[in-house]
């Protein structure tokens, strides 16, 4: 609950037709306290007339209103923005978790397995440095699921160890090291270069239809 929130980020791409609304700053101001439900989703959200990938993190009603606005993260690897938007599930709409079957090779042999965390004594120093930084959307199979996290770093410890990533997930910004093995945690493609593509030209949005409850995109 707050009574006290910014409106988004300043850097913006040029508005397209058919670009997902930004909240207007009157309704992000309203007096009195919002209703706020934190719950991590990627997503995909239409902006300067192409759709990219993001991660939905905040759902909030603002007082008194009868509509949802959600905080979405979005950007180039490095970089990361972020903003307010009226949720249009025409605008934002959930990315599917990997359907691909489990690798055959060891060791899924066939059955997915959640990502293996490396112990901080194996990860090396708590702080990372500034080549070591990234910000990468991603996959990460833990608790016998698929969970959206963002790459906040990623290194290898050791030349004969593999590279591990750090990941974080959720409200309470749970982190964890994990192996970096493109598998049980599957990054997101990089973004192309935006194009200049009007919002009717592309094809029908998968279904996802407004949530009944906070924190459901389909």
């Amino acid at each position: 609950m707050t009574s006290a929130v910014p409106f988004s980020n300043p850097v913006r791409s040029p508005e397209r037709p058919g670009d997902a609304s930004r909240a207007p700053q009157e309704l992000m101001s309203l007096p009195g306290a919002s209703r706020d439900v934190r719950r991590w989703h990627l997503v995909e959200i239409r902006l300067g007339g192409r759709w990219c990938p993001g991660m939905l993190t905040v759902w909030r009603r603002p007082p008194g209103s009868a509509v949802w606005v959600v905080h979405v993260t979005w950007g180039p690897e490095s970089t990361g923005e972020w903003g307010w938007f009226l949720f249009d599930r025409d605008r934002i709409r959930p990315l599917p978790e990997p359907a691909d079957p489990a690798p055959a090779a060891a060791p899924y042999l066939g059955t997915w397995r959640d990502a293996a965390r490396v112990p901080p004594e194996l990860a090396g120093p708590a702080g990372t440095g500034p080549t070591e930084r990234c910000w990468r959307l991603a996959w990460l199979r833990a608790e016998g699921s698929w969970r959206s996290v963002l790459v906040t770093a990623r290194r290898r410890p050791a030349p004969q160890m593999p590279w591990i990533a750090q990941v974080r997930w959720g409200e309470d910004k749970a982190a964890a090291w994990v192996i970096a093995d493109g598998i049980a945690l599957c990054p997101l493609p990089r973004s192309e270069p935006a194009a200049d593509v009007e919002a009717d030209t592309l094809t029908a949005p998968v279904a996802s239809p407004a949530p009944a409850t906070p924190g459901e995109l389909a």
